[in-house]
């Protein structure tokens, strides 16, 4: 079962949400070097979901995260905003002129390099978006208590 939280899809909620999934990492034995990527690929994918979900301005994100029996930590972040399918995004080109460069993508690519798996999922009017990753030291602390 996830624990949760939900909040209003603002900026100034962002901290509350990689607070609790920070905890919840720690909580697991999740190396250091490990929350920083969760806490970089949540905020991410926070912050798109704050600037470009919503078009009236108003919704809200749930954010739930666990950590299972395989040593995975497990966030699962769900929307009501436009329908996006991260997994759907191009890598952004690096080749040529930054001048040339079409904007964006640059965060996406955050999230792919900073966590082992990711899921999109539309289910009804949710976005749901699940981020997954794995740490060494986690199970190793389960399997040496």
């Amino acid at each position: 079962m996830y624990g949760c939280i939900k909040c209003p899809a603002k900026i100034e909620h962002i901290e509350r949400f990689v607070k609790y999934v920070r905890t919840v990492a720690d909580d697991s034995g999740f190396s250091r070097r490990r929350i920083n990527n969760a806490e970089l690929a949540l905020e991410e994918a926070l912050v798109n979901i704050c600037r470009y979900a919503y078009s009236e301005g108003r919704g809200d994100i749930e954010v739930a995260c666990r950590a299972d029996e395989d040593h995975r930590l497990i966030i699962r972040i769900i929307d009501c905003g436009k329908p996006f399918n991260i997994l759907t995004v191009s890598e952004p080109e690096f080749t040529g002129d930054i001048t040339n460069r079409e904007p964006g993508g640059m965060g996406v690519l955050l999230i792919r390099k900073m966590v082992d798996d990711i899921t999109y999922r539309r289910r009804g009017d949710k976005n749901i978006l699940t981020l997954i990753m794995s740490d060494k030291r986690a199970q190793q602390m389960i399997k040496d208590p």
